[in-house]
């Protein structure tokens, strides 16, 4: 107990490390409130009237929508026989407010009451936005500081004519939803090709003529989520066939991150962003076989102060043999992201400190009976032997329907009984079935997207994301080990 006294002694340390965390403690993680990958509208959502079905995937419909983040997004309108139809709303469950920004994606119709998304707080809509008339996906981010820790929810409305055969007046179209600390500020676009040349690159080779735009698109081959209108792209006329590489001018490395949008290829060294410095390259990328551009980033700052050069690299001509490059960024962390990482490091280790000497004693895990126990092991046994999890529309709604079972008293049995959710139980399940199939030869032709979907992941997304989080390391890597 002395040493807890010493912790209690210190309590004026503790409540100056609060405050200081209290007012540092943003730029906390992203958190996705929804990006529409899982091809269906979640239980998260309420769905009202008749616009919105499912989220409508990119290669399902006839018009060009440009900037989509993934493959699937939020679509108000589904067209039969050249007509427009339906209204109706999308509302989120309610969230607490925890971070300074929110920010979207969003197009189709303008109009700041029947076709638009609204933040409501307290029963008023406290933010809006729209479309702008088409169907280019641009970023809303609304400054939300003054409204922490309040309840809020998201409504996403098209209350439009019913029937049209124009297509703007009554669609709206929305996609990745993020509750963020970043503002885009502290950043410095080194290159977004929007000048629509080459000029400040040497190029070599035939693969990169110029950059592209929705007007020099070369089919089957389409270009999502890049940003403004160009693009870096070595996919031409000639399709994979063509190598070629783009070499920037010399930089001195001044910020924390180098981040860039990046599609295409996943060919290691082959369909590639590098970073190179005295000839070597120290940082690479490739995109996921996919035209799908996605932003990631390289931590330099053991870098800083060193001459580098980002060469844009296609030295492959076989399938994805093609790379898409977009808004190269130099990121610095605000310095109060810093002081945030220290000071919150310190509070956790006290506050885990306290709670490991108050609650040394206690159990971690609540007992169940012998009678609870013995229907947990009879519903994962049924789960088990029947492989219902292969199915990727499985989850505990449709478990507790075929079993007669409340899935509130479900989930309530997993989490005493196993430490865990039932989806967490599911997703395990799928996981070690992924990795049955992927080490069995008859599946050698098979892309492990394909495995995956056999075992009941429903999209690429949610498979990297739930195989990481069940196995701390990517399929990818853990191919490798195999």
């Amino acid at each position: 107990m002395s040493l807890m006294k010493s912790f209690l002694e210190k309590g004026k340390l503790f409540f100056l490390l609060y405050l200081l965390h209290s007012c540092v403690h943003k730029n906390e993680f992203d958190i996705v409130l929804e990006d529409f990958e899982g091809g269906v509208f979640s239980e998260n959502w309420e769905i009202q009237g008749t616009a919105f079905h499912q989220p409508v995937n990119i290669d399902a419909i006839q018009d060009t929508v440009f900037n989509v983040h993934g493959k699937y997004f939020a679509y108000s309108s589904s067209q039969v026989s050249g007509t427009f139809k339906g209204s109706g709303k999308l509302i989120t469950n309610s969230f607490t407010i925890n971070r300074n920004f929110l920010r979207f994606l969003i197009a189709g119709h303008e109009h700041e009451t029947r076709s638009s998304v609204n933040l409501i707080i307290d029963n008023t809509i406290v933010k809006s936005a729209t479309g702008k008339n088409d169907l280019i996906f641009r970023e809303i981010i609304w400054d939300i500081r003054k409204y922490e820790g309040k309840e809020a929810y998201l409504e996403i409305v098209d209350a439009l004519s019913t029937e049209s055969t124009q297509g703007f007046d009554n669609r709206l179209l929305v996609d990745r939803i993020v509750l963020s600390d970043d503002n885009r500020e502290n950043k410095k676009v080194f290159e977004d090709f929007e000048s629509g040349t080459f000029n400040s690159w040497n190029v070599t080779g035939d693969a990169f003529r110029e950059p592209n735009s929705n007007k020099n698109v070369y089919y089957p081959i389409i270009a999502n989520g890049y940003k403004g209108d160009y693009y870096a792209f070595s996919f031409g006329d000639s399709h994979d066939l063509l190598q070629g590489k783009l070499v920037s001018r010399p930089f001195k490395i001044q910020y924390d991150k180098i981040q860039f949008l990046i599609g295409g290829g996943s060919h290691d060294g082959k369909t590639c962003i590098n970073l190179v410095v005295g000839e070597k390259v120290v940082r690479s990328a490739t995109g996921d076989d996919d035209g799908n551009l996605r932003r990631k980033e390289w931590n330099v700052k053991n870098l800083r102060g060193s001459i580098a050069t980002i060469e844009i690299v296609d030295q492959y001509s076989g399938p994805w043999g093609h790379i898409i490059v977009d808004e190269i960024l130099f990121v610095n962390t605000p310095w109060y992201q810093r002081y945030a990482k220290i000071a919150g490091v310190v509070f956790v280790i006290i506050l885990i400190t306290i709670f490991i000497l108050l609650k040394i004693r206690k159990k971690s895990r609540v007992e169940i009976s012998d009678v609870e126990r013995k229907t947990l092991e009879q519903l994962k046994n049924q789960i088990i032997i029947n492989k219902e999890f292969r199915n990727q529309k499985y989850n505990l709604t449709s478990y507790s329907k075929s079993v007669g079972m409340d899935s509130e008293k479900i989930e309530q049995l997993f989490l005493r009984g196993e430490g865990k959710t039932f989806s967490f139980f599911i997703n395990e399940l799928r996981v070690e079935e992924f990795k049955k199939e992927l080490q069995d030869p008859k599946n050698k032709a098979y892309t492990m997207i394909y495995i995956a979907n056999q075992c009941g992941f429903s999209s690429k997304t949610s498979f990297y994301r739930i195989f990481k989080e069940v196995t701390k390391i990517t399929p990818t890597e853990y191919k490798k080990l195999l």
